[in-house]
């Protein structure tokens, strides 16, 4: 009895060892590694900031065409003219791009995500809640608004670009006409509406369709006042080129424009002219780009009436 148990145990000892040696033979079948960090689970949500970048967000930019329009104020014409806004005269400018909308919340995570930047004031850990997605950017700086146009391909508009793309050609004083800003043209200070909240009353970049320049360029009145590339000199109309002025080659302070929620409208008129150090930050102020028109194709619109848009040619990024 105990020969043939010992063989038995033999025998089963062998099969198994046959068995496993086959087993080993047969592809083990895939596993998902849920430990991994090059790939995390497809049901993993994204973190607030990644969340809010993926947002759909109004874009574009529309051309300018080349020609020459009046820059400056005519007191005559514009009780509101300040000084450093005349005498008024006409500049030539080439083709050039600008930015339909400014710069909102969304646009400017995409680059503090893609470069660390230093978020903005009013940002926290979210960093905004989705609902300020689409408002303009505030509380940036010129020198960050120069970094943010760069990072994106193009550059900050100059002086004459910025005034030429709200009013047009025809020395308008506010991008929709003569007539003062209202309610459905712009957001602006309006008597009794001067309001400092923790987080400002602002308006999407999207809003005040009725109120766009003759371009079709929205909010270059109101919302945020807005930086440009030129240093501010208020005697630079006096002795200024006549061709694609650039402002002048050195200063202290950078030139803003536009006016903002919490100014008077007489702040908002297109040749209006603010300036700042280049590292001030304020609730007030915001930003668009440009780019250079050099080989595009097409013309834009030289209509003055801000509802014909038929031949301006938009860019998508």
């Amino acid at each position: 009895m105990c020969v043939r148990s010992s063989l038995g145990q033999r025998t089963a000892a062998a099969f198994a060892m046959a068995l496993w040696g086959i087993m080993l033979l047969i592809p083990a079948p895939a596993t998902a590694d849920h430990e991994s960090s090059k790939q995390p689970p497809l049901w993993t949500p994204l973190d607030e900031p990644e969340r809010l970048a993926t947002m759909d967000n109004p874009d574009g930019m529309v051309l300018v065409a080349a020609g020459e329009f009046i820059m400056g104020s005519d007191p005559h014409k514009d009780r509101a003219a300040g000084p450093q806004e005349l005498p008024q005269h006409r500049i030539h400018l080439d083709a050039f791009w600008i930015d339909r909308y400014e710069v909102s919340n969304v646009d400017y995570l995409r680059f503090v995500l893609g470069t660390g930047a230093d978020w903005p004031m009013f940002w926290r850990e979210s960093p905004f809640p989705a609902k300020n997605a689409l408002h303009p950017v505030i509380n940036v700086s010129w020198r960050e608004a120069d970094a943010y146009c760069r990072w994106a391909g193009k550059r900050l508009p100059t002086e004459a670009e910025w005034e030429k793309a709200a009013r047009g050609v025809d020395g308008r004083i506010f991008p929709w006409g003569d007539e003062p800003a209202g309610w459905m043209k712009s957001n602006i200070a309006h008597p009794g509406s001067k309001r400092g909240f923790k987080y400002p009353p602002l308006a999407n970049i999207n809003r005040y369709d009725k109120g766009a320049s003759p371009y079709g360029v929205y909010q270059m009145a109101g919302n945020v006042s807005e930086w440009v590339s030129d240093w501010f000199d208020p005697e630079y109309y006096r002795h200024t080129q006549d061709r694609n002025p650039q402002g002048p080659t050195i200063g202290e302070l950078k030139v803003f424009r536009g006016g903002s929620w919490n100014e008077d409208p007489e702040v908002a008129r297109s040749a209006g002219r603010n300036a700042g150090l280049p590292d001030r930050k304020s609730y007030l102020t915001g930003f668009r780009c440009a780019k250079s028109g050099d080989g595009v194709m097409g013309q834009a619109s030289h209509s003055d009436r801000a509802d014909d848009l038929s031949d301006v040619k938009f860019l998508t990024q």
